[in-house]
């Protein structure tokens, strides 16, 4: 390269012997750190491919190696352009079975994605001796080559394709954090310490993606340092909080953990229409799983293991959410009614539903389970309350025989079996704390039997109490409630009741909403508009009715009616028996979250604060990185200050020529003096005096001076963070 300015000319030229070879040797320690990751990396993600990762490596290590010799030839980049035609050449003769091999791996995607999500994510339909390896082949190839690319010219650039999925995958959750993906990290770094060549695309800094990277993997380690679960579940609560609730909503959406009185208020939630008013719960939110200190909706992942399950059950028209109204339809003439439902200030994160909604089209076929709702402002459902559905039940222990009730009931059946197996839940504590209550839960009991047990319990056991504070802290929200407070209001009835259905075998389920009594609904009209305030605010129990859904349980002081509580006497003969067998299996093999095994040590979930997190984090590396810069830069102004008159001049005008280099076509008076002084300190023999340095550094003001002036702000604020010019 040949650079000259004012008579200084600098000459500089590439060394020939022994390039190649020196090349090769500074970049193979890189490679091997990048292929390594990407073997890990790719074996952790694609388990379809039934090969050990470090199969995989050895043959991306050998691809690699002829890449490396070819490389000794001088014509690397003509020879990675070569392999990839070859690959590419390769995927067309092979194409059926390449592609066969790309759906095994996006399928291994998508059961990833419904992991994730508790999604139906329908997979690619692909033979049953189908090889992932054909799909995953091509794959390591176009990697090995674009790492080789990457080291070999120390860009980022190339490197790109591979760091974006491992930052997406480590940022969003999609993946856990795994060593192959933090080894692809450390190597993006080094590819970037080797030289100052490894720069992105049309100038933008490669360091950048570097620095989001680390601090992607960064924020994934130190989110699972402690109890991850705690602090996933605080910034649920708190995004959740933000987005869709009001300060005057009433219920604490499963968290118990030191719940406080019921702050209920004449503030109008929703406004609701009914063709016919009667009495009524509107369904919120459910929830399924019981950690101690908070209810908490059955997990995405849990939920994924549902997922052919419930892509039967929707194609077959059954859903969780309108079971009732589907088992009327099959025992009687029905016609539903109309009902409006507008969210004045309830949580704004799901709908308010009805039990016994009618049909199909306000539900989410693509949603494994049923416990959420979509939001809608009307919808369709069959008035009746609990003794009409315990008559659905008993139409349909008489109709079985039909050809669309049995067809119906072979879905409820599949139905029933995930819900005992997922609704029956107890923690160690609260199992114990049950068994010291109730004494052993084995003796056979009907449902009817269970019922009025609980009943009569809580209503000896609690006081109702609305301005009651739970202080409970970390322990057992039931353990508090029931063996030291002695009291509460729907919440601490609930729970309770929830629990104790699963203790006696009968799956039950935790629900939040609101209530509207028979004795208000009388006193409104036909479609006349009704307004639920804080005030209806409730929580009940929900527990499962063989062969017609799950029904609201009510145990709270005060909404316990009539009908409810002269209920199932005269069906105890025909109910099912429950026990409590399975249920101590299910305690056993379900204990408390924090005793649980730390299985995925550095998953976590794909929500906004953690973009947040990292990027924090990636300010931070960004910050301290300027610092460094900064102070770099102030040492070499320091060392001009220091230096004798001679240095001094020569580096100032360096200093000029660097700021010009940056602003060309400014026009500086002086400039003609400035050589003429710098040429004479460079190769003059006389001293150079302090006028003649004060004079330069005269110049190099003026020079900086009117290159700001042309600068934008978003120029002068790089060079002065990042290139360090001023």
């Amino acid at each position: 390269m040949n650079w000259n300015n004012g008579g200084l000319r600098i000459v500089m030229r590439p060394v020939q012997d022994g390039s190649q070879f020196h090349s090769v040797a500074a970049g193979i320690p890189v490679s091997l750190i990048l292929l390594f990751g990407a073997a890990m990396t790719v074996g952790a993600w694609f388990p379809s491919v039934q090969v050990p990762w470090y199969m995989l490596l050895f043959g991306m290590l050998a691809f690699s190696s002829v890449l490396w010799l070819l490389q000794l030839t001088g014509k690397g980049r003509w020879v990675c352009i070569g392999a990839l035609v070859l690959v590419a050449a390769a995927c067309v003769v092979f194409h059926n079975q390449v592609l066969a091999g790309m759906g095994c791996l996006g399928n291994d995607l998508l059961e990833q994605l419904t992991a994730m999500t508790g999604r139906i994510w329908l997979d690619f339909t692909i033979a049953e001796d189908t090889a992932a390896l054909w799909g995953v082949i091509p794959v390591l190839a176009v990697i090995v080559v674009l790492l080789h690319l990457s080291v070999q010219t120390g860009k980022l650039l190339f490197l790109f394709p591979v760091l974006v999925p491992v930052y997406a995958a480590a940022l969003t959750g999609f993946f856990p954090v795994e060593p192959g993906m933090v080894l692809i990290g450390v190597g993006a770094v080094l590819l970037l310490m080797q030289g100052s060549g490894a720069r992105g695309f049309r100038g933008v800094p490669s360091w950048l993606a570097v620095v989001l990277l680390c601090g992607a993997v960064s924020a994934g380690a130190a989110w699972n340092v402690g109890d991850m679960e705690g602090k996933t579940s605080l910034l649920d609560q708190y995004i959740h909080t933000q987005l869709y609730d009001q300060d005057t909503n009433s219920m604490p959406e499963g968290d118990l953990q030191n719940l406080q009185q019921w702050n209920k208020s004449e503030t109008p939630a929703l406004k609701i229409t009914m063709t016919q008013p009667q009495k009524l719960y509107l369904r919120g939110r459910i929830y399924e799983t019981y950690e101690g200190t908070a209810w908490q909706p059955l997990s995405a992942e849990e939920r994924a293991e549902y997922e052919s399950l419930f892509y039967w059950l929707h194609q077959s028209g059954f859903f969780g959410q309108s079971q009732i109204a589907l088992a009327s339809a099959f025992t009687a003439q029905v016609k539903p009614e109309e009902m409006t439902i507008e969210n004045l200030s309830a949580c704004a994160a799901h709908g308010y539903y009805p039990y016994a909604v009618y049909g199909s089209e306000w539900l989410d076929t693509a949603l494994i389970g049923d416990t959420a709702f979509a939001v809608t402002d009307g919808l369709q459902y069959l008035p009746g309350s609990v003794p009409e559905w315990y008559g659905v039940q008993q139409a349909l222990a008489s109709a079985q025989e039909r050809g669309n009730v049995a067809q119906y009931l072979r879905a409820e059946q599949a139905y029933e079996e995930y819900v005992t197996q997922t609704d029956l839940q107890l923690t160690n504590e609260s199992w114990s704390v049950l068994n010291r209550q109730l004494g052993e839960g084995e003796s056979p009991r009907t449902l009817s039997q269970i019922r009025e047990f609980i009943r009569t319990y809580l209503a000896e056991a609690l006081v109702y109490d609305e301005k009651v504070k739970t202080l409970n802290g970390s322990g057992d929200f039931l353990q508090y409630t029931l063996e030291m407070s002695g009291s509460g209001y729907s919440v601490h009835y609930a729970t309770a009741a929830t629990l104790m259905l699963r203790y006696f075998g009968v799956p039950a389920r935790y629900v939040e909403g609101y209530y509207l009594c028979a004795e208000e609904a009388a006193s409104y009209k036909p479609g006349q508009p009704i307004i639920l305030t804080e005030e209806h605010a409730h929580a009940w129990a929900e527990y499962y009715l063989p062969g017609v859904g799950f029904v609201p349980f009510e145990v709270t002081p005060g909404y316990v009616d009539d009908e409810e509580s002269e209920l199932g006497g005269s069906l105890s003969q025909n109910e099912q028996i429950y026990t409590g067998d399975h249920l101590q299996y299910a305690q056993v093999e379900q204990p408390e979250r924090i005793e649980e095994p730390e299985q995925d040590r550095f998953s976590f979930s794909m929500k906004p604060v953690y973009l947040l997190y990292a990027l924090a984090i990636a300010l931070v590396v960004f910050a301290v990185m300027i610092l460094v810069k900064r102070k770099t830069f102030k040492k070499a102004v320091a060392a001009i200050d220091q230096a004798a008159n001679r240095e001094a001049i020569a580096m100032r005008f360096g200093y000029a020529v660097k700021l010009l280099r940056f602003c060309s076509d400014v026009q500086i008076d002086g400039a003609s003096r400035a050589e003429e002084l710098n040429r004479e300190a460079l190769f003059s023999n006389h001293e150079m005096t302090d006028g003649q340095r004060l004079e330069m550094e005269d110049f190099a003001c003026r020079v900086l001076a009117e290159c700001k002036k042309r600068w934008t702000i978003l120029q002068r604020l790089r060079f002065w963070a990042w290139d360090c010019l001023y």
